[in-house]
C-alpha cells in the first residue's frame, strides 16, 4: 500500500521538486514504501528518486537533492493502527466517559507505533511476517506490556483467554533483533507478590534483549461501571512495593552490571519515599512511562539554575504553575529553588481531578474544566501568568500561541484563557527546557 502526502512544506526540497499534496508515494530509490517506517528508513540519502501517483492516478517521478540532514519537507498521513485484540481489565480507554474526541477511544496494539512513538504493545498479534520485517529493517527498540509471565494471570489481565504465551513472543522479538523495554501494570492482589517476583526473574533472564523492566501502578478513574473490580494502589501499598523491590533491584544490578528494574515515580511520590538519584535511572529509557521524570526534572533544573546564578535575577516577577496532586510537593521544592536563584515569586497551584476522579492525581491527566475551576477560585485573572503542564494537552504540531491544542475534556488552551482572563501558557516538563521557558515568559509577562 502506498502512503499519502498530507502536507508539503512551502520552500522545502519536496516543494521545489513539485510533489503535490495528496500524492501517493510508492517507492523511494526503488525501495517499496508501505508505511511511515519504510518512508523514514528509505529517505536518509541525499539523493532521493521518489515515485508516486498524482491525483489523476498518473505515475510520476521526482528527484530531490539535499544537503546532509536537510528535511525533505513532506508530512505523511499517519499509520492506520492495528486495533488491540484484548479487553484488559485496567484499560484506561474503557475508563473514560463518553463524548470525548474519537481519537481517544482508539485502542492501538501496533509494533510500528511502538517503534515510532514508544507506544506499548501486548505482542499478542505479532505474526511471522512481522518478525521477518522487524529483523529485515532493524526495527528496535519496542515497548511491550508484559504484566505477568504467568500465562493464566496474564490472560485474565488481558481479558483474552486466547492470548499467546508471552515468553515465546518476547524471545521471538529478541531473535529478530529487537531490544525490548517492558512494563508491568501492577494490580494489587492480581499480579503482585510471588507472581511479580517470577515475572521479574523471567524477564531478567532475557537480558540484554530485555533492556528494562518498569513497574507502574494501575490507574483507576471513576468511570468503571461494568468493569472487573480492581483494588487501587494506596500510599502504604506503594511503600511496601518499594521495600520489596529494593533488594531485587540491587541483586539484578550486580548480576547484570546495570540497573534494569525500575519503579515509576508514582510509587515514590504516593508513599512520600525519597526518589532515587537521577544517575540511578541510567539512560531514562522509560521516561514517557513516568519512570524517572521527577529525578530528571530536578537534576536538569539544578544544573540549569547553577549556570544562571550570576545573571540578573527577575526580581519580583510572578507566575503560577498548575500541577496535579501527585507532583505538587516535588514541584514546590523546585519552585523554591527557582525563586532563590532568580528572585522570582513563582507559586504552585495544586489542581484536583474532578473529571476522572480524585484517585487520578497525575498532571498529564488534568483537564481544562478542572484547571479553570481552580484558577478562578484562586482569584487569578488578567494580571496573572499561569503555566499549565504541556503533557496535559494533546500532542500535535499546532501553533501553541494559537491555543488550538486541547485538553482531554476537549477544552482548548484558547478557551481556557478566555474563560479565566489570565495569560495561560503550556510549559514543558523537562528541567532545562522549563527554566528557559520560564525565563522567556517572565521576561515577556513579568506581572510584578
Amino acid at each position: 500500500m502506498p502512503i499519502t502526502v498530507s502536507r508539503v512544506l512551502p520552500g522545502s526540497a519536496a516543494d521545489a521538486a513539485q510533489i503535490p499534496t495528496g500524492a501517493q508515494i510508492t517507492s523511494i530509490n526503488d525501495i517499496e514504501i508501505g508505511d511511515q517506517i519504510d518512508f523514514m528508513l528509505a529517505s536518509t540519502d541525499d539523493r532521493l528518486e521518489i515515485s508516486y501517483t498524482d491525483a489523476s492516478g498518473t505515475p510520476q517521478t521526482a528527484t530531490i537533492l539535499r544537503t546532509f540532514q536537510q528535511p525533505i519537507g513532506l508530512t505523511i498521513e499517519p499509520i492506520k493502527p492495528r486495533i488491540c485484540p484484548n479487553r484488559c481489565i485496567f484499560c484506561f480507554v474503557d475508563q473514560m466517559p463518553t463524548g470525548l474526541r474519537p481519537s481517544l477511544y482508539v485502542k492501538d496494539d501496533d509494533y510500528r507505533l511502538s517503534f515510532l512513538f514508544g507506544n506499548f504493545i501486548t505482542a499478542t498479534n505479532i505474526s511471522t511476517a512481522d518478525l521477518e520485517r522487524i529483523q529485515r529493517l532493524g526495527i528496535s527498540p519496542l515497548y511491550v506490556s508484559v504484566h505477568a509471565t504467568d500465562d493464566a494471570v496474564r490472560r485474565r489481565m488481558l481479558g483474552n483467554p486466547a492470548a499467546t504465551p508471552i515468553l515465546p513472543a518476547l524471545k521471538g522479538l529478541i531473535r529478530a533483533g529487537a531490544k525490548l523495554h517492558t512494563q508491568v501494570v501492577l494490580c494489587p492482589g492480581i499480579n503482585d507478590g510471588k507472581v511479580l517476583e517470577q515475572t521479574i526473574s523471567d524477564l531478567a533472564t532475557l537480558h540484554p534483549g530485555v533492556q528494562t523492566i518498569a513497574i507502574v501502578p494501575v490507574g483507576l478513574t471513576r468511570f468503571r461501571e461494568h468493569l472487573p473490580p480492581i483494588k487501587p494502589v494506596s500510599p502504604s501499598y506503594a511503600g511496601q512495593v518499594i521495600e520489596e523491590m529494593l533488594p531485587i533491584q540491587s541483586y539484578l544490578a550486580k548480576r547484570l552490571g546495570r540497573q534494569v528494574l525500575f519503579l515509576s515515580d508514582e510509587f515514590y511520590l504516593m508513599s512520600r519515599v525519597q526518589l532515587p538519584e537521577a544517575r540511578e535511572y541510567g539512560e531514562f529509557a522509560q521516561l514517557e512511562n513516568g519512570v524517572g521524570i521527577a529525578a530528571s526534572f530536578l537534576a536538569e533544573l539544578d544544573e540549569a539554575l547553577d549556570g544562571l546564578e550570576s545573571e540578573n535575577p527577575l526580581v519580583g516577577a510572578r507566575a503560577t504553575i498548575v500541577t496535579g496532586r501527585l507532583a505538587a510537593p516535588i514541584l514546590s521544592r523546585a519552585v523554591e529553588r527557582v525563586n532563590q536563584a532568580l528572585g522570582t515569586e513563582v507559586s504552585v497551584l495544586e489542581v484536583g481531578n474532578k473529571f476522572f476522579g480524585d484517585s487520578v492525581t497525575v498532571a498529564g491527566l488534568l483537564v481544562g474544566q478542572d484547571i479553570r475551576r481552580r484558577v478562578v477560585a484562586e482569584g487569578l485573572g488578567s494580571n496573572d501568568l499561569v503555566l499549565v503542564p504541556e503533557v496535559a494537552l494533546e500532542d500535535e504540531k499546532t501553533d501553541r500561541k494559537g491555543g488550538s491544542r486541547r485538553f482531554l475534556d476537549g477544552m482548548t488552551l484558547k478557551t481556557l484563557k478566555q474563560e479565566t482572563g489570565a495569560t495561560i501558557e503550556a510549559a514543558p516538563v523537562q528541567g532545562l527546557q522549563f527554566i528557559r521557558f520560564l525565563r522567556r515568559n517572565l521576561d515577556a509577562n513579568p506581572t510584578r
